[in-house]
């Protein structure tokens, strides 16, 4: 039963403006959309321009809606800028941005259909690429 009311939790999520969902989490994450704080849990949908925010001890999972996947450790902040990815549209814009901590990036469909369309920003940091996979940290 548990299992069926997050599978709804994802599919509603998405199918109303959501562009990813929380898949995992430990400790406190929050949200920051349209100037308010919202704590963040299993099944929380994700829109464009949300701002994840990982307290010490704490770190997330993410789903975006074309099966890409992103791990937050503590202490990071991360944007999710803009996530468009529609194949019957031929429409591919990922702009996603880590302010600081630790992230580990596999593209989803956006890694095969327009890898090109994929932009990570950080303002300085590590970065390991391994095919569609990367890890940053950004001090």
């Amino acid at each position: 039963m548990g299992k069926i009311i997050i599978l709804l939790s994802i599919v509603s999520g998405l199918l109303f403006g959501g562009v990813a969902i929380v898949k995992t989490i430990e400790g406190k994450v929050k949200v920051k959309r349209n100037k308010k704080m919202i704590p963040l849990k299993v099944g929380s949908g994700l829109e464009n321009g949300d701002i994840i925010i990982s307290r010490s001890d704490s770190s997330i999972g993410i789903v975006f809606d074309d099966g890409s996947r992103l791990s937050l450790g503590e202490k990071s902040i991360f944007v999710i800028k803009k996530f468009k990815v529609d194949p019957s549209k031929k429409e591919y814009d990922v702009n996603l941005r880590l302010k600081k901590g630790k992230a580990v990036f596999h593209s989803g469909k956006v890694g095969k259909l327009a890898p090109e369309s994929v932009k990570f920003h950080i303002p300085e940091g590590i970065i390991g690429i391994r095919g569609t996979s990367f890890a940053v940290e950004v001090k």
